[in-house]
């Protein structure tokens, strides 16, 4: 064990080039049903190409498809639920006619995201209830199995 982990700290600690981006987008709008890793991906890009002079990111979608390895159209769709999810604006330069990305906060209390959301809690109930059915399927296949090996029935008799 390295002194690192002794000490609690990460295997590696960025000192620059790095992104902060706020955990809620991977613990709290990943429960969201339209919110895919891709959702999550955009807005952490968006994040690390945000110009704080500009007060705002202004890729071109085809940078941003070039850079994340996806379609400008996947850059579109994806762009749609960051905008209705309030986490990205998205407006064009008046003078260069190109779009310019105001990241948003992200909501980081459970309680107010909920609130904000009640779609997410019933896809994670529903989610859940699907892992539940899945595991108990799989505990009944296997006391299955186990029952007909106690009684000599392999899987070819």
């Amino acid at each position: 064990m390295t002194t690192e982990q002794r000490s609690g700290r990460k295997p590696f600690e960025p000192t620059r080039d790095f992104t902060i981006v706020p955990n809620a987008i991977f613990r709290l709008y990943t429960r969201l049903p339209d919110f895919k890793a891709e959702h999550a991906l955009l807005y952490a890009y968006l994040c690390s190409q945000y110009n704080v002079d500009y007060g705002y990111a202004f890729p071109s979608s085809e940078d941003i498809s070039a850079t994340l390895n996806c379609s400008e159209r996947t850059v579109t769709k994806v762009k749609v639920v960051l905008v209705e999810r309030e986490l990205v604006e998205i407006a064009r330069h008046p003078t260069h006619g190109n779009d310019v990305y105001i990241v948003k906060p992200a909501i980081t209390d459970e309680d107010a995201f909920f609130e904000r959301f009640p779609e997410a809690r019933e896809h994670v109930e529903t989610r859940q209830k699907a892992s539940s059915q899945r595991r108990q399927a799989s505990a009944l296949r296997k006391r299955m199995f186990e029952e007909r090996v106690r009684n000599g029935k392999s899987c070819g008799s």
